[in-house]
């Protein structure tokens, strides 16, 4: 349970940062902000598949079974 608490949090940050990258490039701020922004959502995307890929081989998360 505590894992996909953290696993949600980790997607509203990086939606967050998502649409700080987007209102920086909106309001046509300092380029590197906004490389900043994108940056750190590519970060926590790898930091979410990394933890779920070391989850289901730990077996915390169990995959739905294949049908038949």
């Amino acid at each position: 349970m505590l894992l996909k608490l953290l696993v949600l949090l980790l997607l509203l940050l990086m939606i967050g940062n998502l649409m700080l990258g987007l209102r920086a490039m909106l309001h046509r701020r300092d380029p590197a902000l906004m490389a900043r922004y994108i940056g750190r959502r590519l970060w926590l995307a790898a930091i979410i598949l990394a933890l779920l890929i070391l989850a289901l081989a730990s077996g915390l998360l169990v995959p739905n079974p294949t049908p038949y």
